[in-house]
């Protein structure tokens, strides 16, 4: 490549990597066609960027994608197939970490649509050596399989039946409310997976709404007397699958 050419991500990318795996220049020269000038610039953004900084090499990629292709051909073709907790030492050395400032923490360099991307070229890898690649959820026990899923599939049909109920209860003491945003909700605040917002913080804001609803409209809504309030009814089944 010319001196006066522009370099690409995907080469500057591919120079830093030979740099952490202490390549010759010579040799990534060779490798990515970038001049020795070109390959020297880019060392020395990194140097600069990583100056004061000797936490950073730990975050950056270590490996190609060819070798993590095959590397998770050899977890995902394996009989009891791969999660995705199981991939992460590859999936850190494929597309490092950054830091997610909000939380404070480094995660994974890598987005779902990547991700997806990365699992079909793993099964057509697999498969063009007749075999065939497995990726299983986290909660999948590979013991008894079937009788897993089975019994979760039947223990999530209690759990909605049992929720539709409770939003029937609601409706007939709120008639004017929306049944399915009702289910949506009470689904949510059972649930914290459900939501992004945290529980407290939701329950919190309803209720300051709630008064400050009751507040405008006074007299036109009246709370229902204790009486006349329907009691739920708590049932040993639902209280063992809500954990």
């Amino acid at each position: 490549m010319k001196p006066t050419e522009k370099v690409t991500d995907s080469q500057k990318q591919q120079v830093i990597q030979l740099l952490q795996t202490k390549t010759s220049e010579r040799a990534i020269e060779e490798q990515t066609k970038l001049s020795r000038r070109q390959i020297r610039k880019i060392k020395q953004e990194v140097k600069e960027t990583n100056d004061g900084n000797p936490l950073v090499y730990d975050h950056q990629t270590t490996m190609t994608r060819a070798t993590a292709i095959a590397e998770l051909v050899k977890l995902s073709t394996r009989p009891g197939g791969v999660r995705r907790s199981e991939m992460w030492p590859v999936l850190r050395e494929l597309y490092g970490l950054r830091l997610d400032r909000n939380k404070g923490t480094w995660v994974l360099d890598m987005t779902d649509s990547q991700y997806q991307y990365l699992k079909k070229q793993v099964t057509k890898a697999a498969s063009a050596k007749g075999k065939e690649a497995l990726f299983i959820p986290e909660w999948l026990p590979r013991q008894a399989p079937v009788a897993a899923n089975d019994t979760l599939v039947s223990m999530a049909g209690c759990l909605h039946d049992r929720a539709q109920e409770y939003a029937s209860e609601f409706m007939s003491l709120f008639p004017s409310a929306s049944r399915k945003h009702v289910f949506t909700e009470l689904v949510s605040l059972a649930f914290k997976q459900a939501s992004a917002e945290p529980v407290e913080i939701k329950c919190q804001r309803h209720a300051e709404t709630a008064e400050l609803l009751q507040g405008r409209l006074g007299q036109m809504a009246q709370r229902p007397a204790a009486n006349d309030a329907t009691t739920v009814k708590t049932d040993a089944e639902l209280d063992r699958l809500c954990l």
